[in-house]
């Protein structure tokens, strides 16, 4: 406890004592004018006056060291004697303190709503550039140039979508449309959808057994698989993606660079890009950081296993779950 605090309980201490501190010296004024009035024995009265006057200052100090005592075990999180000015100084106290935090997470919110309009409007914005862009790329006669631009357009298209899709995780169950998804028709969808970079990189692409029809959200499933297989491809030049089904597990292997056994620990943090994404200036530090937190909202598992050097492999563990169909 600081002197402030002791400074504002006795400050509280006086005003509900207010009452009994101002009654006595009233008293005494009182029944002093009456003695004049009517020519008493002023010294008698006098002296039964001060008496009274010590013990009423006994009285109050002994009140006030009693109510410090109670002060301080109150602080200290002991009981206190109910209806006390400790105890009250204290509500007050935790009142104001409530109202303070009550005030800061509203405008901490405020800022926040403020920041992901911001964001989600960008976002939204950029939409129109890339799609204009993208249609001009195509008026390039240059093969090997529109081919690149092509390339560099669609990646501004998904880190723009990635910062969407991040906002709209904030919400998640709003935007929740349950139905019965065809995994293998949305795993093939995807793969045709980075074709471009299946060639660019000359990765191979082996799918395996993916008959499967599962009761989930279609787009947000589509973007889990999306982001593991991105990342894959980052880092799988001249090799191999193996997607396929083993059991109740969606498996995504690559024979890539692999992650440095330092960084798995740390691989789904936010904004954590690792020794790969530092050396090859490719990773925005969320994708891995979505896929986990979609997956926990879908009610998946997302595991990963990797060895540098020796490739990658992303497991999600898509077991049914209690879902209702919309």
């Amino acid at each position: 406890m600081t002197r402030e605090d002791y400074r504002l309980f006795l400050t509280s201490w006086i005003r509900h004592r207010l009452p009994y501190l101002l009654a006595y010296p009233a008293l005494a004024l009182f029944i002093y004018g009456l003695s004049y009035l009517f020519e008493l024995d002023r010294p008698l009265i006098s002296y039964g006056l001060l008496l009274l006057s010590l013990v009423w200052l006994l009285a109050l100090g002994w009140d006030l060291l009693a109510d410090v005592s109670r002060f301080g075990k109150y602080w200290r999180g002991q009981q206190a004697a109910s209806g006390s000015p400790a105890e009250r100084y204290l509500q007050e106290k935790v009142q104001q303190l409530e109202a303070q935090n009550k005030l800061l997470q509203e405008q901490q919110l405020q800022a926040k709503t403020e920041l992901d309009d911001y964001y989600t409007l960008w976002a939204h914005q950029m939409k129109i550039p890339i799609a204009a862009s993208q249609l001009l790329a195509k008026e390039i006669d240059q093969p090997d140039i529109r081919y690149q631009l092509e390339n560099q357009l669609f990646k501004i298209e998904q880190y723009t979508g990635l910062v969407l899709n991040f906002l709209r995780l904030q919400s998640f169950h709003d935007d929740l449309v349950i139905e019965r998804v065809d995994l293998e028709e949305l795993v093939k969808n995807l793969v045709k959808k980075y074709s471009l970079f299946f060639i660019q990189a000359r990765t191979k692409l082996d799918l395996g057994d993916l008959s499967r029809v599962l009761k989930t959200d279609k787009r947000w499933l589509g973007l889990l698989i999306e982001q593991v297989l991105s990342n894959a491809l980052k880092y799988c030049e001249n090799g191999t993606i193996s997607i396929f089904l083993d059991g109740h597990d969606l498996v995504i292997r690559d024979t890539g660079l692999g992650i440095a056994e330092s960084d798995l620990r740390r691989i789904f943090e936010r904004g954590f890009s690792g020794f790969n994404g530092r050396r090859t200036q490719q990773s925005s530090g969320l994708g891995l950081y979505l896929s986990k937190k979609i997956a926990a909202e879908l009610g998946y598992s997302l595991t990963l296993k990797s060895k540098l050097g020796q490739g990658t492999e992303v497991r999600i563990g898509i077991k049914e779950t209690e879902l209702a169909l919309d």
